[in-house]
């Protein structure tokens, strides 16, 4: 038996993402979940059912003023679980151990050594990343090893006619917590013409660099690569089109997961 292989551990990686995901019932993860943090806030902190409504309704000024603060603050602002916080319950702390424990034995850190050894240590030779909420509720990896955990639009472009029309920057990733991706140019409109765009980019290690794209499929929500995929840009500086173009319809620049890993 030797080392663990990369597709076993990326198994592995995607269930122990998974779980912290539906344990939580993490919004950003899915928007149909109906238990959670989120969820329970919802239900038990704020507007009709939460307890600074009830406190209102007691009519005590004593009860009231020892306990309705603290209850307003819980409706305002949400309690989210603290970052590394599975690390707290016994069994999944003992999984992380036993995957640190492993690697040791090949001459790794642990796992994170592991990942940085296949990813790079900016993140420029991405191989094997992790769900980004691994990264968050498990709290063991560094930057270049989580990948974000959904899609994130980047920039969106209007077209105003042949050849023209309006960038506007909408996110970036933020590279201090997550590796960078690949992008993809995504129809918001139906198209009409077969713009040719270049999209103006950086990258996870600050360079530069300009990325091109015929929209040759018009459907809307249709999904065109870019002319390198590689799983390394952060962010869009600009966006123009050569040629193509019709009033009025749009496109957007999304940052790509690396994989679904709601079925792990």
């Amino acid at each position: 038996m030797g080392q663990i292989s990369n597709g076993n551990l990326t198994t592995i990686l995607d269930k122990l993402a998974r779980f912290a995901s539906e344990s939580v019932g993490d919004p950003e993860f899915s928007n149909s979940f109906n238990a959670g943090m989120e969820t329970a806030s919802g239900h038990v902190l704020s507007g009709a059912g939460g307890i600074a409504t009830f406190l209102l309704t007691l009519n005590d000024e004593d009860v009231e003023a020892d306990l309705l603060p603290s209850a307003r603050d819980l409706d305002e602002v949400h309690p989210t679980p603290p970052d590394g916080f599975l690390l707290g319950v016994t069994s999944i702390n003992n999984m992380m151990k036993a995957l640190d424990a492993h690697f040791k034995r090949y001459g790794f850190k642990g796992l994170d050594d592991k990942l940085t050894s296949l990813n790079g240590a900016t993140g420029m030779t991405p191989t094997l990343r992790a769900h980004g909420h691994f990264k968050k509720y498990l709290k063991t990896l560094s930057k270049q090893n989580a990948f974000i955990p959904k899609d994130l639009v980047l920039a969106t472009f209007s077209e105003t006619g042949a050849a023209a029309g309006t960038y506007a920057h909408v996110a970036a990733i933020d590279k201090t917590v997550y590796a960078g991706a690949k992008l993809v140019i995504k129809n918001v409109t139906a198209l009409t013409s077969s713009p040719v765009v270049t999209v103006t980019v950086k990258k996870v290690d600050g360079t530069s660099a300009s990325l091109t794209a015929t929209l040759s499929t018009h459907t809307i929500n249709n999904e065109t690569n870019l002319s390198d995929t590689t799983l390394v840009f952060v962010d869009v500086t600009n966006i123009s089109i050569a040629s193509g173009g019709t009033n009025a319809e749009e496109f957007e620049v999304v940052a790509k997961a690396d994989r679904d890993v709601s079925a792990a």
